[in-house]
């Protein structure tokens, strides 16, 4: 093969293809992923299993705020992810009652959520730098209430789960802020 064969090669095929493997690295990394949900924890918000699609853009921009819908690294297990509801901001005292959830004193307006409080029942103080996350299954969901480590670092928060991408039968927006 020819020198400027090789040129052709490389500028033709070989460079198009390297550069649009690093932009899609790049989105990967930077801006959205995708993330397998096998539980029932978020019923109704996020069906099981399915696919979401995680913003990892939107906690940058706008902040992790409560009534947020996010993917993080588990506090007990970092190699594991999870998606939860931030229910408790840094500094706050959550209350969960068998019917209710308090921050700070205040009833906690969840119109999402159907089945009582069971367990994990108490008073927690968020720390600052981290949070207080619940699922929207209170029975079936494991979360801030049974963690030996209780709160998530704001580091070890990847993004916000915003769509429910496959199955298709099931895709949709996910609600965040009920």
């Amino acid at each position: 093969m020819g020198q400027r064969k090789r040129q052709n090669w490389i500028t033709g095929w070989l460079m198009p293809i390297v550069i649009g493997v690093a932009i899609a690295l790049c989105i990967r990394q930077w801006v959205v992923s995708a993330a397998y949900v096998p539980s029932e924890s978020m019923y109704p918000a996020i069906p099981n299993p399915c696919y979401i699609l995680v913003n990892k853009l939107a906690t940058e921009i706008h902040g992790v705020q409560r009534g947020d819908v996010v993917v993080f690294h588990y506090p007990d297990d970092p190699s594991e992810l999870y998606v939860k509801r931030v229910i408790g901001l840094p500094g706050d005292t959550v209350k969960v009652t068998n019917d209710a959830v308090y921050i700070n004193g205040k009833k906690l307006s969840e119109p999402i959520i159907t089945q009582p409080n069971e367990n994990g029942l108490g008073t927690y103080h968020v720390p600052e730098g981290h949070y207080f996350m619940m699922g929207d299954n209170r029975p079936v969901s494991d979360d801030s209430r049974y963690w030996t480590h209780k709160y998530v670092a704001r580091s070890a928060i990847v993004g916000e789960a915003d769509f429910v991408l496959f199955p298709f039968a099931k895709m949709k927006s996910i609600p965040q802020h009920v």
